[in-house]
């Protein structure tokens, strides 16, 4: 189970067995949590099978008249003449340029030798500070870098992870 930070409304609580019981009771909410998220997603699973389902004959049709009209175009290529489509009374069929780039796994090692700090503008990189690694620094090298470690206690409650067993069911 994850920890849970405290909230802003108080309970009275008098003696350790009360708080040992509502641990208790956070860990019964979030196993209703997570029996509610579980029901959840199998409703949406079976809604999402159903749904393929529902639209695989639509889809293979989708597909049949398309590869038809591909066929049909094609061997009518002429009417088309200099256009690359055709205008219909419910839409357009044609043809247009379309081009993909195909990589390998060591393409971007290979634009990397080859263009050396030219490199970035072909690889898409996303750059972010590593935190992790940044609490590693003293805070003279933080303030180095414009960050700064900022230190807080925070109240957690971690409550035993039931088993399914343990619910009753």
């Amino acid at each position: 189970m994850s920890r849970v930070k405290s909230a802003k409304t108080v309970l009275s609580i008098e003696t350790w067995e009360q708080a040992d019981e509502l641990v208790r009771r956070i860990g019964d909410l979030q196993g209703d949590i997570a029996k509610a998220e579980a029901a959840a997603k199998k409703k949406t699973d079976a809604v999402t099978a159903q749904l393929a389902e529902d639209v695989k004959s639509a889809q293979e049709g989708i597909e049949v008249y398309t590869e038809s009209l591909n066929a049909f175009a094609s061997a009518n290529r002429k009417e088309f003449g200099a256009m690359q489509s055709k205008k219909l009374n419910f839409g357009t069929l044609g043809w247009r340029k379309s081009t993909i780039i195909i990589v390998k796994k060591a393409t971007a090692g290979l634009i990397e030798a080859l263009f050396g700090k030219r490199a970035a503008s072909y690889l898409n990189v996303k750059v972010t500070p590593n935190k992790e690694a940044l609490a590693k620094l003293t805070d003279d090298e933080l303030l180095g870098i414009q960050a700064q470690r900022k230190d807080k206690e925070v109240f957690y409650v971690e409550p035993f992870e039931r088993k399914a067993a343990e619910y009753g069911e």
